[in-house]
C-alpha cells in the first residue's frame, strides 16, 4: 500500500523518486544541524546458510527501524560474511528503494526520505525469509 512519496538514493547519496508509507527507527542517532538519522545495520549468519539482519547498537535481530518523515533516513551496512545482501523497502512503487549489493566483507548504505507516516517491510533480496523486518516511520520535522 502507497502512503506516501519518499525520495531516496544509493551508495552514491544521489536522488530518486520512490514511495514509502511509514517512519520509526532503532539504533538511530539523529543531528538536529543536518536533518538527519543514521541507523546502524550488520548482517551475521546465524547458522550454515542462514543470515539475519542485526541492529549494531542493540544486537536486536531482524530489528524494527523507527524511522522520521521529512528527513534523510541512512541506513549504513556492514556485511562480515561470505555472500551477498541487499536491504530493499517494500513500498509497493515501481522501483523500491534498494542499497544494492553489498559484497562479502564490504558496506553499504541506503538513503531515504519519507513524506508521510506508516509501517512498512523490509526485506534482503537474496535472503527474503530469514533477513526481513519492519520500518515504522514517525512525524519528523
Amino acid at each position: 500500500m502507497l502512503m506516501g512519496t519518499i525520495a531516496e538514493g544509493k551508495k552514491d547519496n544521489s536522488s530518486n523518486s520512490g514511495t514509502l508509507g511509514s517512519t520509526a527507527a532503532v539504533s538511530s542517532s539523529q543531528s538536529p544541524s543536518s536533518s538527519s538519522n543514521t541507523i546502524q545495520l550488520s548482517t551475521k549468519e546465524v547458522s550454515p546458510g542462514i543470515y539475519r539482519w542485526i541492529s549494531s547498537s542493540s544486537g536486536t535481530i531482524n530489528p524494527t527501524l523507527k524511522v522520521s518523515s521529512n528527513i534523510v533516513n541512512i541506513i549504513k551496512i556492514q556485511n562480515p560474511t561470505d555472500t551477498k545482501h541487499e536491504l530493499i523497502i517494500d513500498t509497493g512503487a515501481d522501483v523500491l528503494p534498494s542499497s544494492d549489493d553489498i559484497k562479502p566483507d564490504s558496506s553499504g548504505q541506503l538513503s531515504f526520505k519519507p513524506t508521510t507516516t506508516g509501517t512498512f517491510t523490509y526485506h534482503c533480496a537474496y535472503h527474503p525469509f530469514t533477513m526481513k523486518g519492519t520500518i515504522q516511520v514517525a512525524s519528523g520535522p
